[in-house]
């Protein structure tokens, strides 16, 4: 498990540290190290290393990288976007031990001196952007700001150590400017930053956090601690998608792997609820029936030859049909008009899960509200950032601009386990832990793909995978198969999603 870190519990890791007897100057030089080897691996070609220095601690890594890479014989220039005469004490003695190792320092502290920094980018094969890293608190403006702007225009492979300088670490945001980097090395651990908002797009490919000698116990004293509202975060792996396989029994037969019965569709949106029963057929659920009005009945069950389709009838008889399931979606294609059915499907013991439609009618209904949140069975809610937004009663973009305050809200209002759909989508638990999927790709965006997606943790419910495992498997599994090429449409994700999975459970 990776943890992703606020720049606040960054803060108080690094304080601990130094606490326990680690100098900053040797957080400095083990960062330094990491950065130069890091360096030395993504170098197109030998040639002149350039570091645009700033003044703080990220200032302070880079003068370490520095000497380094001038051992032995490396061809070295530091710009110092901030006189070394001004830095912190460990800061200064880096660039003094750089200056000693061969390194060239240039000032280029001001606008008047923007030809030295632009000389040297244009000798060199590599940037090392050590500029802001996690310690911006404002706006680049001045001469900050068009320093970032000439590393950009330099067209140089950019490495940015721990954060691209002008992205806010927290957010994601740009800061007035931000260095467009070719990769990040992140220090110690994972930031927001290099995943929300612009952030994944400013910093290139996110590398594997350096060890700098932060003990993992500080690392996770620190994850533990609430930082900005947010915390016990974590960056999900290729390896949450084995939960997927669940038990290979081999006496099994397809009432073992659990039964989901899946409630939607409506005039002009009967193909959800069959997208959904594919994604749940996708990771092997056992059975599967979809319950639809009965206007789309035929239409459904004309489509669906692997899965039961009933109309959807009064509801003494709707719950004869599903009182045995082993897991329930609600929501798929279904239109406005269910709010009888969704009162009765919350009120059941079943584990549950709600999506589209059903989410729209709970933000419209506060009883339907309360009901949901006051569920004692296990709820999943599934909303992209406009179900999100009308859940909350926000904007949007208000969603897409704090995506892990809106998920915690999200929490709080409803009381289960919540997936905020979209690029690199987020998951939270009832008690707050969050998840970040940095999978998946803008193929993901078409109609249906969330569809799917609802299918495949109803899938994986309905065979007896603990809740957290079963969320963060098929989040990981779903954004996984949306990476490749060759598919175009929702129903054929749901074909990459089972493959990838038989693929894993040989």
């Amino acid at each position: 498990m990776k943890l992703i870190l606020s720049a606040e519990q960054m803060r108080r890791a690094d304080a601990l540290a130094m606490d326990g007897g680690i100098s900053a100057f040797e957080l400095m030089q083990r960062a330094g190290q990491a950065v130069a080897e890091c360096v030395r691996k993504v170098t197109p070609d030998t040639g002149r290393m350039v570091i645009v220095a700033g003044g703080g601690n990220n200032g302070g890594d880079g003068y370490a990288a520095a000497a380094r890479l001038a051992e032995p014989n490396g061809r070295v220039t530091v710009v110092a976007l901030t006189d070394p005469e001004k830095l912190g004490e460990a800061a200064a003695e880096h660039a003094r031990l750089a200056v000693q190792a061969g390194v060239k320092i240039r000032l280029a502290t001001s606008s008047d001196q923007r030809e030295v920094l632009c000389n040297w980018l244009s000798r060199a094969v590599m940037v090392v952007d050590a500029v802001f890293g996690t310690g911006l608190s404002r706006p680049l403006d001045g001469w900050m700001q068009e320093a970032v702007q000439m590393i950009n225009a330099s067209d140089r492979p950019v490495l940015a150590v721990d954060m691209a300088s002008g992205i806010d670490s927290d957010s994601g945001h740009v800061m007035g400017a931000a260095v467009r980097a070719d990769w990040t090395l992140p220090i110690a651990a994972a930031k927001w930053g290099h995943w929300l908002s612009a952030g994944r797009l400013y910093g290139g490919q996110v590398l594997p956090p350096a060890d700098i000698g932060i003990s993992e116990a500080v690392l996770e004293k620190v994850w533990s601690a609430e930082a900005s509202g947010v915390r016990r975060a974590s960056l999900l792996q290729d390896d949450a998608m084995r939960a997927s396989c669940g038990v290979d029994a081999h006496h099994a037969h397809k009432g073992s792997f659990g039964h989901v019965w899946i409630f939607g569709g409506s005039v002009g949106f009967s193909g959800a609820p069959r997208l959904t029963s594919m994604g749940a057929m996708a990771v092997h659920a056992g059975l599967v029936s979809i319950i639809c009005p009965q206007d789309v009945w035929p239409t459904i069950a004309a489509a669906s030859l692997e899965t039961m389709v009933h109309p959807q009838l009064e509801a003494s008889v709707q719950h004869a049909l599903w009182q045995h399931a082993d897991a329930l979606v609600a929501g798929p294609g279904w239109g406005g008009k269910q709010h009888h059915m969704l009162e009765i499907l919350l009120a059941s013991d079943k584990g549950l899960l709600l999506d589209a439609d059903a989410l729209n009618m709970l933000a419209g209904d506060e009883a339907l509200m309360l009901a949901a949140k006051n569920r004692q069975a296990e709820t999943v809610f599934t909303p992209h950032p406009g179900e999100a937004a009308r859940l909350l009663g926000w904007q949007t973009d208000q969603v897409q601009e704090s995506r892990p305050a809106a998920l915690l809200k999200l929490v709080e209002i409803l009381n289960g386990w919540v997936v905020l759909k979209g690029a690199e989508t987020l998951i939270a638990s009832p008690d707050g832990r969050i998840w970040l999927c940095p999978f998946g790709s803008r193929r993901l965006a078409t109609a249906g793909a969330g569809d799917v997606l609802s299918g495949m943790i109803a899938g994986l419910l309905a065979q007896g995978i603990d809740m957290e495992q079963a969320i963060t498997a098929a989040v990981v599994l779903h954004a996984k198969a949306g990476e490749g090429a060759g598919w175009y449409r929702a129903g054929q994700l749901a074909d990459r999603v089972a493959g990838i999975r038989d693929t894993l459970c040989l």
